[in-house]
């Protein structure tokens, strides 16, 4: 495990219709003005239609969390249920009865962590932020039992990290790579991590596995269909990285396929039933795609969400479209079918640092955020 202190320099490698002629050529359709039934052609009918574009779905304010939740995590439970977690506090969301229920408190406090659902139910915590000197980022772990709403201790991780990925792999170990990190020497200075940890649930420890190519937090990793895992972007220091890299848990090995399109941090991604993997955010409104079955170009741009720069969610829905939600309040519905961006509407209540959960009833669950306690609904 390398930690790279600040002397490390780097060198990082409405569309209008055509015209096909004069507009008292255009065939008429029927109208409604003013109460009376009249002819309007059908072009002007369509612009008018333009003025008001209409969205997809609907939000509605769904209860609220017994406690104000930042920098939160937000795990479906095998119940259904949403275990919701942050500082010393956790509690369990009831969708179907919209009630929130105060369940036992996790050993540490943390934010900015990761929680994983293993294949057993349980939930895995690790990580996260402390705020308080000289350490700031927390090495430890532990699970929460969803039978008994009760806390264990797990085995702590090598080096203490947060703003990290944690990715269930196929073997039901979970793969966290990188994060903000601590030098014990010098606990004001910010450090990322290349460090890779591999927890085992069935031991309840971890080990060591080969760490990636850079050190970085603010990252994305996704879950590719092959069993591998795709890591995107992120943070080194004041550098934004373009790179993307593939690890291969058959062989502990990392790879390198063509770099991003361009550099992002703080984004989001999210693997398409195809199998293609949709990042975007960080700061740029450009979509981009990454192909894991083409070698020779694995990276392509989609259509650009306007204020795609907000993102701070994507979800996929059993559908198969995306759901994106904002920092403004606005959300976005991607429809891979189409290749296009329909409007979602707005969150009642909108709010940052929120996060956004996939219920089995096939909607979208918005808790918390920027130290708030509602609960939101979106409903395709």
């Amino acid at each position: 495990m390398r930690i790279v202190n600040l002397t490390t320099s780097l060198a990082v490698a409405l569309l209008f219709p055509a015209c096909g002629g004069p507009a008292a050529e255009e065939p008429s359709q029927l109208a409604i003005r003013s109460g009376e039934l009249s002819s309007a052609p059908a072009a002007s009918l369509a612009a008018l239609a333009d003025l008001e574009p209409q969205s997809v779905g609907s939000w509605s304010l769904t209860g609220d969390l017994t406690s104000a939740h930042s920098g939160h995590t937000a795990t479906l439970l095998s119940s259904g249920k949403v275990l919701v977690v942050s500082g010393t506090t956790a509690e369990v969301f009831n969708p179907y009865s919209n009630v929130s229920v105060a369940t036992g408190s996790p050993y540490w406090a943390r934010t900015q962590h990761t929680a994983t659902r293993l294949e057993s139910g349980n939930v895995l915590v690790a990580g996260g932020w402390i705020g308080k000197f000289p350490l700031y980022w927390r090495h430890s772990a532990e699970v929460y039992d969803k039978k008994t709403g009760t806390w264990s201790s797990a085995d702590s991780m090598s080096v203490p990290r947060g703003n990290h990925t944690a990715t269930l792999l196929g073997s039901d170990k979970v793969l966290v790579v990188g994060g903000d990190t601590t030098d014990g020497l010098n606990p004001e200075v910010s450090l990322q991590t290349d460090s890779v940890d591999l927890y085992d649930p069935a031991t309840n420890t971890w080990s060591p596995a080969a760490s990636i190519f850079m050190p970085r937090a603010g990252h994305t990793a996704t879950l590719l269909y092959s069993g591998e895992v795709l890591v995107t972007g992120g943070r080194f220091f004041d550098w934004v990285l373009q790179d993307a890299q593939v690890y291969d848990p058959d062989t502990d090995n990392w790879s390198m396929p063509a770099p991003m399109p361009r550099a992002r941090t703080g984004h989001v991604a999210v693997r398409l039933n195809s199998g293609k993997v949709m990042v975007l955010g960080g700061g740029h409104d450009e979509v981009d795609f990454y192909d894991p079955y083409s070698s020779t170009t694995p990276w392509t741009t989609g259509p650009s969400l306007p204020s795609g720069g907000t993102a701070i969610s994507a979800t996929r829905l059993y559908s198969g479209e995306v759901l994106v939600t904002h920092s403004t309040g606005q959300a976005s519905l991607y429809d891979p079918a189409t290749d296009a961006w329909l409007s979602a509407g707005t969150l009642p209540a909108p709010v940052s640092a929120h996060a956004a959960t996939l219920l089995h009833t096939g909607q979208v669950l918005v808790t918390g955020g920027s130290s708030g306690a509602t609960v939101q609904r979106y409903t395709r």
